[in-house]
């Protein structure tokens, strides 16, 4: 039943109905149409959305509040270790939209507030919390909001090139690292403190698996004593340590099945790798040995002194303080990955091989990185190049035989 009034200049209709959904008598209403026959046009039309549930929402509903309803259902969808990137994002789109209706946001608006949040955000971040606003717009139009998509085939703001350059060690970084860490190892230290020696050689066969093994950090802090394989010098990788807390503390993190299928994978390792690790598997026992009283029987490779894995948090904060006491570039610990990757690379490994070692599901990916990678390189090619070319028009004209006088005919 639809009954309809002027209110000023502008007309308001009002329908009651059962919710289909919950059984319940309900009413609904709209005005600031210009005349009657408007508003008895949109109200035949609420009256077909409420065979599908559409009217029984909120139609006033904040974005914020949305949003927050679409991620109760989202979470249920998704692995834990997505959720915390996921509500980052989330969190991050309530700022941005604060009071604003659901039902006002527009393309406009909408590239507009993208546009801004460009000066704050890196170019994969940016993808990444639209990827997030698309789902959440997506959903809205499922449940009747919208008609359409209003934020479909947005456009991401360009970037400098240079906002983008994938952070990895050079030569002289890789080695300044590995004297700073020996260095550190081989320091004398009161009995006592003995267990620092050894935590620093766990450390440093941890760095080695991300630097010259291509493994993520929740794949090397997952790792148990017999993903190692010995004789063939490889190593098992079939789950990641991770965590769908924000402040990521130490009980908060688990065992989770690999980022993908393709993240099931068996890689060789260079023999500075498995060397270190090897002498890691020796000094284990040795350091859980020091702490009888806490220690619990655990089968984490890289353990700490209550038998519980080293957490990418861990890792991490014992990166940071490497890198400043060493003065070395600045790079995060997924830096050391893609270091592994320039390292490949130099070494002529194609790019369908590396995505199998780096565990990629899609060869884009790899490429992506590849590419950005070689982008120096290039410059050193075309000039290698360059000089070749001149080397080789040089020895033509050496060889050349001097011109013939015209004869006289």
């Amino acid at each position: 039943m639809a009954t309809f009034r002027k209110r000023g200049k502008k007309w308001e209709y009002r329908i009651r109905y059962v919710d289909p959904i919950t059984g319940q008598k309900a009413e609904h209403s709209k005005g600031g149409f210009g005349t009657k026959n408007e508003a008895e046009y949109a109200a035949a039309e609420a009256y077909i959305d409420v065979k599908d549930g559409a009217v029984s929402k909120k139609p006033n509903i904040l974005f914020r509040d949305y949003a927050d309803s679409w991620f109760e259902d989202y979470k249920r969808s998704v692995k834990e270790t997505s959720l915390r990137s996921r509500q980052t994002y989330l969190n991050a789109l309530k700022n941005t939209f604060g009071q604003l209706r659901l039902k006002k946001l527009t393309y406009k608006l909408y590239q507009k507030k993208l546009n801004e949040l460009s000066e704050r955000y890196k170019r994969n971040s940016l993808i990444t919390l639209n990827q997030v606003a698309q789902m959440i717009a997506k959903q809205a139009v499922k449940d009747g909001y919208f008609k359409a998509n209003p934020i479909a085939d947005i456009k991401i703001p360009h970037y400098d090139d240079s906002d983008e350059k994938i952070e990895f060690w050079e030569a002289v970084d890789i080695q300044k690292f590995r004297d700073y860490c020996q260095h550190s190892i081989s320091k004398k230290r009161r009995k006592s403190s003995y267990y620092i020696t050894l935590e620093k050689q766990r450390d440093l066969a941890l760095f080695y698996l991300l630097m010259y093994g291509g493994l993520r950090i929740g794949e090397a802090c997952a790792l148990y004593l017999n993903d190692y394989y010995p004789l063939t010098k490889e190593v098992n990788i079939s789950k990641t340590l991770g965590s769908s807390a924000s402040n990521q503390l130490k009980n908060s993190y688990k065992i989770f099945p690999p980022k993908s299928k393709s993240a099931y994978r068996t890689n060789p390792l260079p023999e500075i790798a498995y060397k270190q690790l090897e002498n890691w598997i020796k000094l284990r026992n040795e350091y859980v040995g020091l702490f009888p009283l806490v220690f619990q029987e655990s089968h984490f490779l890289f353990c700490k002194k209550d038998g519980s894995p080293m957490t990418p948090r861990d890792v991490r904060e014992k990166f940071k303080v490497i890198i400043k006491n060493a003065r070395l570039t600045k790079i995060t610990l997924h830096g050391l990955r893609h270091t592994y990757t320039a390292l490949q690379i130099q070494a002529g490994t194609d790019p369908k091989s590396l995505q199998m070692l780096l565990g990629h599901s899609n060869v884009k990916t790899t490429l992506d990185i590849y590419a950005h990678i070689t982008g120096d390189k290039r410059r050193e090619t075309i000039s290698q190049f360059d000089k070749m070319l001149k080397q080789l028009d040089g020895g033509a004209k050496a060889g050349q035989a001097p011109k013939s006088e015209k004869s006289n005919t």
